[in-house]
């Protein structure tokens, strides 16, 4: 684990040194998640959040089972099936 200071401004603004910020390939608007852990500051990328987010739920899909999305689609459609066959 690297680690680094920053300094807090009077906006109350951080700034990421530029190292780590080509490090985590960070541009000029790039939005990073906050979390707040007990009295300590975590930052995210948006893509790391989200495969968090997969793996968390990726535990939840059983063994060679559908994802949920896709079970979703096939209930729509077999009922769009059934309403065009009235």
């Amino acid at each position: 684990m690297e680690k680094f200071t920053v300094t807090l401004d009077g906006s109350g603004r951080i700034l990421v040194p530029a190292k780590v910020r080509k490090q985590m390939n960070l541009r000029k608007g790039s939005e990073l998640i906050a979390r707040l852990e007990k009295e300590r500051l975590v930052l995210h990328t948006r893509a790391q959040a989200i495969r968090e987010a997969q793996a968390y739920f990726s535990k939840f899909r059983p063994k060679g089972g559908k994802l949920w999305s896709e079970e979703l689609i096939e209930e729509r459609r077999e009922e769009a099936r059934r309403e065009l066959e009235d």
